[in-house]
């Protein structure tokens, strides 16, 4: 049975974001690992060889010590390539005692692991656990993309059989860049055939972004060759496909897809941002940064004896939140940071142009 004390939790921090910036995060994205074994044309992480990452024992004493998160996304690289994945995991369920959602996201690569390692997860128990299988396209366009022939067939294997895990909800994830814009008709298909039983609310699509101090693809033009009216075009095709739902999950998804055009055609977040104020990023040395696309490091876990509520509250960090909430960072509307964005701007109306559609607004009402 589901607990209540979560969710009246995540709904309480969310409107206490929408007056003023919260004390210390509710949403947290946490890079544990730069290692990757897929080469994908999106993404340089694959190229890193990282050393000294967090070790399990760091991460524990993160989590002890910085343990009101009530949605946290465990990311990488590769999560299922650390062998001390579902400890990570146990840190955070253990210690975030009214969290409400641990997502991660998998390349679905390596079936067995990671179905083990979700299986031992589950048991912990976390109110709702979501994971997301990636994919670009159907066979062909993914295997060429993710650069590892055999790959689709896998990533499919892994998402029927984690559908199999009691308590676990399991998306397939499809980023649309210059390479896939229009594919998702023909990625959908080909997954339906192998699983009949497929919906369209059973992916989740958003569009490629980039960064320097995460994906590092900033290099690959990923956007070079397609308009924003393509992107923008798909979006939108696909949101018709999923319908209307009262869901919290899919109303969020609406709320963003919906604003994919906007973005696209303005170059600005289409509402402030909650990066700072809702969420943060930190990655796999324990760095913080306001998300995964504003490359302005605030600080390190290990300067202060992970405790983030030390790098949380301090003057660097209302600094460059205010630099965000001002429109002034590199713009972006990924799901790692709309999603709180939204949940923060519950009531305040959307702006058409950033900070210069909310002084025509205001000169308008004067």
């Amino acid at each position: 049975m589901a607990r209540i004390a979560p969710y009246i939790a995540l709904a309480a921090r969310a409107l206490e974001a929408n007056v003023r910036r919260p004390d210390f995060p509710f949403k947290l994205t946490f890079c544990i690992t730069y290692w990757c074994n897929y080469k994908c044309q999106t993404c340089n992480i694959w190229q890193m060889k990282p050393r000294d990452e967090l070790r399990l024992d760091e991460i524990q004493r993160f989590f002890r010590k910085s343990n009101r998160f009530l949605w946290v996304d465990v990311t990488g690289g590769e999560v299922s390539l650390r062998k001390d994945f579902p400890g990570v995991c146990e840190a955070i369920v253990e210690n975030c005692k009214n969290l409400m959602l641990l997502h991660y996201p998998t390349n679905g690569y390596l079936t067995d692991k990671i179905v083990e390692y979700t299986r031992e997860i589950a048991r912990m128990g976390a109110e709702k656990l979501i994971i997301t299988v990636s994919t670009d396209g159907d066979e062909a366009m993914n295997d060429r993309i993710r650069g590892i022939e055999g790959g689709w067939r896998r990533q499919i294997e892994t998402f029927r059989r984690l559908r199999e895990i009691p308590g676990v909800e399991v998306v397939l994830g499809m980023t649309l860049s210059a390479a896939n814009v229009d594919h998702f008709p023909e990625a959908f298909a080909a997954a339906k055939r192998e699983i009949p039983d497929l919906d369209y609310r059973d992916y989740h699509v958003n569009i490629v972004h980039e960064s320097d101090h995460y994906f590092g693809n900033t290099p690959l033009g990923l956007r070079r060759g397609v308009s924003a009216a393509a992107l923008a075009d798909a979006s939108e095709k696909y949101a018709a496909l999923r319908g209307a739902s009262l869901h919290p999950v899919n109303v969020l998804e609406r709320e963003y897809l919906k604003r994919v055009r906007r973005y696209l055609e303005t170059g600005k977040t289409p509402m402030r941002c909650h990066a700072l104020k809702s969420s943060c990023f930190i990655d796999s040395w324990g760095n913080v940064f306001p998300c995964t696309i504003y490359d302005r490091k605030i600080g390190s876990l290990r300067d202060v004896d992970y405790d983030l509520e030390k790098i949380w509250s301090s003057t660097g960090a209302l600094e460059v939140q205010k630099e965000i909430w001002d429109y002034n960072c590199p713009q972006c509307w990924t799901p790692c940071e709309a999603y709180q964005t939204i949940m923060g701007n519950f009531f305040r109306p959307d702006t058409k142009r950033g900070v210069e559609g909310e002084r025509e607004q205001a000169a308008q009402r004067a």
